[in-house]
């Protein structure tokens, strides 16, 4: 029997991961055969050639913890059982192949060497892999045509695994990897669809985690789910863009010198807001802010309305000498285009990015900034078993504290009069039917 006799059906979705890569990875939620396709292949090899393997996860206490058994099923399924010996710790084959099981806390810079000759390395559950194990295991497997596979249900936008393939070149010829979800499984099982359905009845936002391998919203999240509904509602992205007819446009910010200050551009619309631009650097004095913030609204091309500073930014160390931010902002741009949100409290604050939240587009430019708004939370209470009304202070918190002053802001700003409609000149022929239809398409468009 050789290996060409073997059929096997693999979903369309999986089909860029059966070319030759160094680094493989499938992301998704249950029932999309991630699992399924990696075992899979991971037999086929093994028969086909001597390949030595290793299924790794980031801490396995014992085989239960591991993909053995998964392997065993596959082993099974295929037709294969006489052609390998399943053993408690190790599956071996009959071509002289080997697939080992290990966890990666099992390993330290020197236990890894062992690896150095292997084919495979299959991650399951790759979320929970950590950066250190990553770099150890990256320039551990060395043999040439050697490659790294990676499974996993997304859980934060900061795991390693997410960070490495999802920011990664999309032009680089040795990374390639796929989302694949239950509606990509030919063969997903009805039991499964019913949970499936059963979970997005009770709770819409956790299924989409589970089930459509959306990022885990902590409990003590403050805006994430609100960001992710924009995400999926197509109010990110590039087509979000400023439009020239519209109002000028409004920075909101949170400053500070030796900590960190953000700023986020806005442009008011009809029916809502676009946010276009986010900024945020630490150790900046408000002169080379000032000179920061010019550079990007020439390079944009967009005129300043106003910048907005916390109420603090009446006082304070932001500035050299013993001026304010507030006077240095207001001698370069003129006191009627710098304005002091007013002091109110943390929770009015929330509620206010709450409010606003659902009728803001951002542009992909915010992309940092949307991280810092996902992953803004409240303070949890090691006392209370609960968490606090005030959000955490941490890096997150000066994304969040500089998006909701502009929240606030924008609560008062007037909405942009409604452009009066395309007027024909006299003498000139009557307008057509399509020329208008196009011509208030493009205005829809630039509303956005």
């Amino acid at each position: 029997m050789s290996a060409t006799q073997i059929k096997v059906w693999v979903p369309p979705k999986l089909w860029p991961l059966l070319k030759p890569k160094r680094y493989k990875g499938a992301y998704g939620g249950r029932g999309g055969a991630k699992s399924h396709f990696f075992a899979e292949q991971l037999v086929l090899k093994c028969f086909a050639k001597t390949t030595r393997a290793v299924g790794i996860r980031e801490i396995q206490k014992s085989l239960r913890d591991s993909v053995h058994q998964l392997i065993c099923d596959k082993i099974q399924s295929l037709g294969l059982g006489q052609y390998f010996d399943v053993g408690r710790e190790e599956i071996k084959s009959h071509n002289g192949s080997l697939i080992i099981f290990r966890g990666m806390q099992s390993y330290n810079a020197e236990t890894i060497k062992s690896l150095e000759g292997y084919d495979i390395a299959w991650v399951e559950e790759a979320q929970t892999l950590s950066q250190h194990s990553l770099d150890l295991l990256r320039p551990t497997l060395r043999k040439a045509g050697s490659e790294l596979w990676f499974s996993w249900n997304p859980r934060y936008r900061t795991d390693p695994v997410d960070v490495f393939f999802r920011k990664a070149d999309p032009n680089d010829p040795d990374i390639v990897s796929v989302c694949v979800n239950w509606r990509d499984n030919p063969w997903f099982p009805d039991v499964l669809r019913k949970d499936m359905l059963r979970d997005k009845a009770a709770d819409p936002e956790l299924a989409e985690h589970i089930w459509e391998g959306g990022y885990q919203i902590g409990q003590g999240a403050i805006l994430a789910r609100l960001i992710d509904r924009a995400e999926r509602d197509g109010r990110i992205g590039d087509h979000v863009e400023y439009d020239h007819s519209g109002p000028p446009v409004e920075i909101s910010a949170d400053i500070g010198f030796s900590d960190t200050s953000t700023w986020w551009f806005w442009q008011r619309r009809i029916g809502g807001w676009v946010v276009l631009d986010h900024d945020k650097d630490s150790g900046l004095d408000a002169s080379e802010w000032i000179a920061r913030l010019d550079s990007r609204l020439a390079e944009r091309g967009w005129p300043l309305g106003k910048i907005w500073l916390p109420h603090d930014g009446a006082r304070g160390t932001f500035v050299a000498g013993r001026n304010t931010p507030e006077m240095v902002f207001a001698r370069h741009y003129g006191w009627k285009r710098v304005g002091i949100v007013p002091k109110t409290s943390k929770a009015a604050r929330v509620n206010a990015a709450r409010e606003v939240t659902p009728r803001v587009w951002f542009n992909s430019r915010c992309e940092k900034g949307l991280e810092g708004l996902r992953a803004w939370q409240y303070e949890w209470n090691e006392e209370t078993r609960s968490f606090s009304r005030e959000p955490l202070h941490d890096w997150a918190s000066h994304d969040g504290d500089g998006f909701s002053y502009g929240c606030q802001v924008m609560q008062t700003l007037p909405v942009p009069e409604t452009p009066p409609p395309p007027e024909t000149a006299k003498g000139a022929e009557t307008m057509t039917i399509q020329s208008l239809i196009k011509q208030v398409g493009q205005r829809r468009d630039t509303r956005i």
